[in-house]
């Protein structure tokens, strides 16, 4: 619903991530650059993207509350952008925090097979370094370049995170515990 709540009311104009509204005092723009889109076939493909995560890790996800997780890992993706790429004007799409999201699925995902898991991992891997060196065909979908970046970031915040969650809730285990 925010996807098509930011898109429709308002859309790029108002919401997405624009270095110069940034630091006009926009900071909602942060966080919103991920959750409005270039266009309804961008919308659609992230769409499609999340229905695949969620239908592999939407249950590992779930107990990891998924909204304040996307809002943790888009905003690390708008620090990272902001800090490494000062060249980037503006930016658009959930691409990012998706990338994100798989990463902390499958950390998140104890249930499923480690071979399963694995494999994901690899996969997501070889799929941030494949984009980076082949065109996938995504920017003519689109209408614009590919952030890749964006994906990496969201990729490793999605994965620092889960890790953090993880961590945390070992330690809340292992303190009650010892109660």
């Amino acid at each position: 619903m925010i996807w098509i709540t930011t898109q429709y009311i308002g859309g790029l104009a108002q919401w997405d991530y624009s270095r110069p509204a940034i630091l006009d005092g926009q900071f909602w723009r942060a966080l919103s650059g991920h959750f409005v889109h270039l266009n309804t076939t961008h919308l659609l493909m992230n769409a499609l993207g999340l229905l695949g995560i969620v239908s592999v890790f939407g249950e590992a996800l779930r107990l990891a509350r998924p909204l304040l997780l996307s809002i943790g890992i888009a905003l690390g993706i708008s620090l990272a952008l902001w800090l490494s790429e000062p060249q980037l004007i503006h930016y658009a799409g959930a691409s990012g925090v998706l990338h994100g999201l798989f990463a902390a699925g499958i950390i998140l995902a104890h249930d499923l097979n480690l071979r399963f898991r694995l494999m994901a991992a690899a996969a997501l891997i070889a799929k941030l370094i494949a984009e980076t060196q082949f065109n996938t065909g995504s920017a003519e979908l689109i209408g614009a370049p590919v952030i890749h970046a964006a994906h990496q970031w969201g990729a490793l915040w999605g994965a620092v995170l889960a890790s953090a969650y993880v961590a945390f809730n070992l330690l809340n285990r292992h303190d009650l515990s010892m109660d």
